[in-house]
């Protein structure tokens, strides 16, 4: 009888321990919760019906809590603002912003990136895809592009062996976003983004009206390629833009 009940119990605690074992949560693997550095300030502009487009701003931080700031353009300078919190999906690559009103507001997280899902939670595809991805934005303080003027000594696209670039320049603002130079017979002036990682957007160029007989070939590409940038490399104090295939446009040296 006791061999019996000693053998039953055997068998109970083996039953209790592979119950034990099974009920412990199995390994996940990486995902964008716990692999990406994904904390920080997200922007772009999303399409919008009756609108240039709806300028958007989101921080997030490790403690969960979100703000975001959505802007009309073209119908008002005020931009509404939004803060709560955000939960991630059990597969940890999506967020939903809690406290939105009209509807909830996903994204799913990628490196440096936040796609915007649609109702369904899908990725939205087609030829607009481009326009819903958010990039993360850079912190400006002290980068070393920036607040330093950079002397053209190369341009790809106009490769004519007696030309030399002059004073071309161009020179970033750290503290506006704001972009400043001279093309050579006209001086310029626009924005410029900084992205995660070696991105750089470089846009709304524009110009005085002089013109200047030998050197507006060479200008006018010059501005074709700038708008073109969208990466830089840079060489202690060589700075290379490049295309979004990281094609060699232009080549400046810091002016020190």
């Amino acid at each position: 009888m006791r061999r019996k009940l000693s053998l039953m119990a055997c068998f109970c605690f083996a039953i209790l321990l592979s119950n034990c074992k099974t009920s412990q949560p199995l390994p996940i693997g990486d995902t964008s919760e716990n692999a990406l550095d994904w904390e920080g300030t997200y922007s772009g502009v999303l399409p919008c019906a009756d609108c240039e487009g709806i300028a958007i701003s989101i921080s997030l931080d490790r403690e969960g809590k979100y703000v975001k700031s959505s802007r009309y353009l073209g119908k008002s300078e005020e931009a509404f603002r939004q803060e709560g919190r955000f939960e991630w999906n059990s597969a940890g690559n999506t967020i939903t912003l809690a406290g939105i009103s009209d509807s909830p507001d996903r994204y799913l997280v990628g490196e440096n990136q936040l796609f915007h899902l649609d109702q369904e939670g899908n990725r939205i595809r087609g030829a607009l895809a481009d326009k819903y991805v958010l990039k993360k934005v850079v912190d400006k303080a002290g980068h070393p592009l920036l607040n330093s003027k950079w002397v053209l000594k190369g341009m790809e696209n106009y490769p004519h062996e007696d030309w030399s670039p002059g004073t071309i320049f161009v020179f970033l603002e750290e503290d506006s976003s704001r972009l400043h130079g001279f093309g050579g017979c006209n001086n310029f002036f626009g924005v410029y983004t900084l992205k995660a990682g070696d991105g750089l957007e470089l846009g709304k160029i524009g110009r005085t009206q002089k013109f200047c007989q030998d050197e507006m070939q060479a200008e006018n590409i010059f501005f074709e390629s700038l708008e073109q940038v969208r990466n830089y490399q840079l060489m202690e104090n060589v700075l290379e833009l490049r295309d979004e295939n990281g094609t060699l446009l232009l080549t400046f040296g810091r002016d020190v």
